[in-house]
């Protein structure tokens, strides 16, 4: 904001002493992380303070690097330096552990190369540095932070699909994920010619923190085939294309494995496909063709497919209380957890940029701004501006 003149502020404070109708100045509010064209923010969603700002959030920490080019871990909450490292080389920020206690940062072109170099910093500064053939891309750290699950881009400079990996930090070696097993104490490495590649599209991931879990929804091409379609050839004939799926990835025991929706999901446009998580359960929303399907977080299956109204548009999805709330173009649906149900709907001004909620709220992003609405009824109880808004993540705690 410019400064007023001081003519121009003695104005102002003249037409005040005048006139009842003067606006109060805005009350502070939570806190919540958007996304801006400078990167991820932290901001105050009463006044539009920003708190911190960073390239990536992991937990409760917002990753970043400072003028000096050091890597920077910040508390989101109030956006104070809980550490900071340097490191050398032209590096981006592209994967953190939960807690951001380890970083991956890559360096080589986003597009297409032949060799990728890896670092992987801690809070005192480099831990590993890796160069290998190949596009590879981080994606998650293990449990034990002694491996990082990778994206090996295939064909490395010109990629159209890829497949998950695991980098181990200490040997520098590339291998296949492990076969699920009911014994965790006996891995078992996908054999050579099975290991799944994916040509997805739209993703988009929650992780479970208590099942070390991380869950992917992915849309794909009708050719495509899981890693158990590879191993028994033929399982598959005569059943119907899957065009959208959950990669269900341990992040503990080092195995994948795949959930396919029912057929209608991913038939229509990527965007309106989205996920979240509720207690035991993982909701993927497909809000083009207005269907719910839920997957016990366990069992992995399928358990729960029912309809909700449909809508056009990119689609979010928050949970929290019980309830479920679905953001598509202009549209919210709040759904039960429990009952699996649709106990509400309500418009929205413009096309939905992302959906959070907290214990008595629900934000909805839009064009410029975001919306502090009521969660069952949607009645608009605040609004903030925030120029240059290109999506809302969540409520900063």
């Amino acid at each position: 904001m410019k400064r007023r003149e001081l003519l121009g502020l003695g104005g102002v404070v003249l037409l005040a002493s005048c006139s009842s109708s003067s606006s109060p100045p805005p009350v502070p509010g939570e806190l919540i992380a958007v996304s801006l064209p400078e990167g991820t923010v932290v901001l105050d969603s009463g006044t539009a303070r920003k708190v911190a700002t960073g390239a990536l959030m992991a937990g409760n920490r917002l990753v970043g690097f400072d003028p000096d080019g050091r890597v920077v871990i910040r508390n989101a909450a109030d956006g104070s330096v809980v550490a900071a490292a340097a490191v050398r080389g032209n590096l981006r920020l592209a994967a953190a552990a939960p807690d951001a206690g380890l970083l991956a940062l890559v360096e080589g072109a986003a597009g297409g190369r032949a060799q990728t170099t890896i670092v992987v910093a801690g809070p005192t500064g480099e831990r590993y540095r890796l160069t290998m053939p190949g596009f590879v891309e981080p994606e998650a750290f293990s449990s034990s932070g002694t491996e990082l699950f990778v994206l090996d881009m295939l064909p490395p400079e010109h990629p159209d699909r890829y497949r998950v990996r695991v980098l181990d930090l200490v040997g520098g070696q590339l291998r296949a994920l492990n076969l699920p097993s009911p014994d965790a104490g006996v891995k078992v490495l996908v054999p050579a010619g099975a290991e799944e590649e994916m040509r997805g599209e739209g993703r988009q991931a929650v992780f479970d923190p208590r099942r070390e879990r991380l869950f992917t929804l992915y849309s794909h091409q009708p050719d495509h085939q899981h890693v158990r379609d590879l191993l028994n050839p033929g399982a598959r004939d005569g059943k119907p294309d899957v065009h959208a799926f959950v990669h269900t990835l341990s992040v503990k025991d080092g195995w994948a494995v795949c959930v396919d929706l029912p057929a209608s999901f991913g038939t229509g446009a990527v965007a309106g496909l989205t996920i979240a998580q509720s207690a035991d359960e993982v909701w993927v929303a497909d809000a083009a063709q207005g269907r719910i399907a839920v997957i016990h977080a366990d069992a992995l299956v399928v358990t729960e497919e029912f309809s909700v109204p449909p809508s056009d548009g990119p689609a979010a999805m928050a949970a929290g209380g019980g309830r479920l709330h679905l953001a598509a173009g202009r549209q919210v649906t709040v759904l039960d957890a429990g009952g699996k149900s649709v106990v509400a709907s309500f418009p929205l001004p413009a096309d939905a940029r992302g959906i959070a909620t907290s214990s008595g709220h629900l934000y909805v992003g839009q064009p410029d701004a975001v919306l502090r609405l009521d969660p069952l009824t949607g009645a608009t109880t605040g609004r903030v501006a925030i120029p240059g808004l290109l999506g809302l993540h969540r409520v900063v705690t």
